[in-house]
Parts: C-alpha cells; structure tokens; sequence
C-alpha cells in the first residue's frame, strides 16, 4: 500500500489526534502517501501536521444541515484512490460519514478504532452493531475492550513516540515539601475535572494541604470547574494551565499525575508519563487495568482515590518504584515504531 487514508472526528489536542499524527509521521518517512481528513471544523493541531509536510483536509460537518455536503467532499477526497480505497476510521463520527459514503455505492474498505470502552447512547452502541457488516476490521485496544457492538477486535495498543520524551526523566528524590499533582487531560464529562475540587476538599479534611493540583487542557467544563473553585475556596490548591503543545518538556516538573476518568480507552497521557517515570494514579476504567496495576502505579475507584494520593505522598519512594516499573513496560510494549509496524500489517491485510 503506497497511502494511508485517516479520517477523524476533528483535530483537537487529544489522545487519538496525536495517535494518527505519529503514525501519519512514520508513514510519510517511510515514503508512503498520508491524507488526513477531519470530519469537523474542530483544529488545534493541524499546525503539527502541516510542520511534517501533511496537509489536512476538513470536511466541516459541524451540523446535520451539512452531512450532505459533507459526505460529498469525502466522496471527492476520497475518489483518486479506486477502486476500493481502505480508510481507517477514528471515533463514532469519522465512521459514521464513511458509512454513509458507502451506502451511497462508493466501494471502500474501513477499518475502525473507537478509542473508548464505552459508548454511552444506545443508539450509538445498535449503529454500531448493525454496521458491523460494512467494516472490515475493528481495533480494540485490549481484550477488556471487546464489545457486543464491535467486530471481533484486532488487539492493537495505542503507542507514544518515545524519542520525544527520550531527554526528559523524572529525578528520583525526597518527599517533595509540596507535591504538584498534574490533571493532563480535556475539561470534559469523560475526563470528570468537576470531581477534582471535591478531591481536594478531601485531602483537606485529611489533614493534608501540602500539595496542589495542576490541570493542564480546556475544555467545555472549564467555566463550571472554575465557577466550582470559587464556591469551595480552594484557589491555593488549583491551577488551570490551559492547552499547552509542550507536554514533553512540561511533564518532568510534576510528582504524579492524577486520572480520575469515568470511562476510557486507552489514554495516551498515562503513556506518556510512564515513559519517563512519573507516578500514576487512575481510575480502573477503560483498558487501563490491562495495563496499569499495583505494580506500576495507583488504580482507585473514585470514592478512595483521595487514599491513594495520600498514601503516594506519605511513601514516594514507592510510588517511584512503582513508576520506574511502569517505565520499562512502556518502554518495551507501547513503543509507536512497533505500533505503527502493526499498523501497515493490518493496512496490507484488507
């Protein structure tokens, strides 16, 4: 296959965008035609794209009024590359208008990544059950991902390019007299911000305030997170960084990173700080069990996860143990080389 075709939902900041911009990455050194198509006018990164060589395509579909013309522009996207292009789908939407595209009699093969374990619509869960038999493969990220709606998953992580964070590491140190705990992630119900608030009024009553909690990403629940600070009056404990595009450099000036997530695929962000040895802690949601455990960081159902930010500032040096575990596995399984390598597998098998 001398191309590969992506469309995704839009291009925000998070997990799956910057999945399909390091595989766009390998796939362009290696000589090998990328197109990249957002279904929505949504676009923080295109810049990202652009700096590689690799122009993106929007199809602007921001309303129902223009799935229409929307779906046409894929069509004509999509139309150089008879007679049976393979697309690989990103999220609900981005497979949605290649369906449509080929129930109007276009002939494409489609290959899908939800990048979530759960889809919270019913009607979401029978479309995508329905549409099973117009999909060519389905990735999931782990067996835990396996769903009734989705084809027999192919088992395929998501990856990091570990040269990024190849010169930052976390030093090993003392308890840290102020722990800065990092919330890497959108302001979205998914990624649930509005609990951290009444995390730390948690910790408070504990009898801890030696730590403060930094988040890092804007979203839609930014104004009512904000609006939640000033009505418990912790504004000492929290502080909102907004989107940055220098996660790589920024990471190393934390102590933990915190996941309160309530549902997930498989969060890239965990990847990430894994890679350079910084401690985590995370709800059980989504493939994260298959990966993260006792023995590489913290997983907390939300009711105790106050416990074990408390029990990783009392003993950080297992915390640090746990996390330099937790970098070798990152570092041996979840390497984007090796997943992009799968990638082009899969690719050529459709």
């Amino acid at each position: 296959m001398t191309y590969n075709i992506h469309i995704i939902t839009g291009l925000s900041g998070g997990g799956a965008e910057h999945l399909v911009l390091d595989l766009s990455q390998r796939a362009k050194n290696n000589h090998i035609r990328v197109v990249v198509i957002s279904v929505t006018s949504l676009n923080d990164i295109e810049h990202k794209f652009n700096n590689l060589g690799i122009t993106c395509q929007f199809l602007n579909i921001d309303s129902f009024s223009q799935l229409g013309q929307g779906v046409k522009k894929l069509k004509t996207i999509l139309t150089p590359y008879r007679p049976q292009p393979v697309v690989h789908c990103h999220m609900f939407h981005a497979l949605w208008v290649a369906i449509l595209l080929k129930l109007s009699g276009f002939s494409l093969k489609i290959i899908f990544t939800l990048h979530n374990n759960m889809v919270n619509s019913v009607l979401r869960r029978w479309l995508l059950f329905i549409t099973k038999p117009l999909r060519s493969k389905d990735i999931v990220f782990s067996e835990r991902g396996e769903k009734w709606y989705l084809k027999k998953g192919v088992v395929l992580p998501n990856g990091i390019n570990l040269v990024k964070f190849k010169r930052n590491k976390v030093l090993l140190s003392k308890n840290p007299k102020i722990f800065k705990f990092l919330f890497l992630a959108s302001l979205t119900e998914q990624k649930n911000p509005l609990f951290v608030p009444d995390l730390v009024v948690k910790l408070l009553d504990s009898g801890y305030s030696n730590f403060k909690i930094y988040f890092l990403g804007d979203g839609p629940l930014k104004t009512s997170l904000l609006q939640k600070i000033d009505k418990l009056n912790i504004q000492n404990y929290i502080e909102l960084m907004g989107f940055r595009n220098d996660v790589p450099e920024i990471l190393k000036d934390f102590d933990a990173q915190i996941m309160p997530s309530l549902w997930e695929g498989m969060p890239i962000s965990i990847l990430e700080s894994g890679s350079i040895g910084l401690p985590v802690i995370t709800t059980p949601v989504g493939s994260i069990p298959d990966f993260v455990d006792d023995e590489t960081g913290y997983l907390a159902d939300l009711d105790v996860f106050h416990l074990k930010m408390i029990e990783l500032m009392s003993d950080y040096k297992l915390a640090q143990k746990k996390a330099q575990a937790f970098k070798s596995k990152v570092h041996t399984e979840f390497d984007i080389d090796k997943i992009y390598e799968r990638h082009q597998k899969l690719y050529s098998q459709c």
